[in-house]
């Protein structure tokens, strides 16, 4: 199997978004769980306390999507390719099959059952 080290990257790039975006909420989350050294809840505290988990879990997600686009983008290019080159090896064989049966037709035999 050709590519395999090419899969490989698209797959860490994959997993490496996963990670970001996943790092991104878990800081949220403590973000928001984390308690406040004057230990007097506000409203300006909570306020400042949902601000900064929504940055720090959009963070996370604008930082890890471009991973995981990009390798998404490489499987897929992968995978057409190895697509392309099953269907070129068809319609080489079919091309050479068809060639066969006009050298038969020609020489006055009978066409081949089955089809060309």
């Amino acid at each position: 199997m050709r590519y395999r080290w090419t899969r490989l990257w698209a797959r860490l790039l994959v997993v490496i978004g996963v990670v970001v975006v996943a790092l991104g909420v878990i800081l949220a989350i403590i973000a928001l769980v984390i308690e406040t050294p004057w230990r007097t809840i506000t409203g300006q505290v909570v306020l400042e306390r949902i601000i900064v988990a929504i940055f720090l879990a959009g963070s996370g997600v604008l930082a890890g999507a471009p991973f995981i686009v990009s390798g998404q983008l490489l499987l897929i290019f992968l995978d057409q390719r190895r697509l392309l080159a099953a269907i070129h090896r068809r319609l080489r064989r079919g091309t050479r099959t068809l060639r066969r049966g006009m050298r038969t037709l020609r020489r006055g035999a009978p066409p081949p059952r089955g089809g060309a």
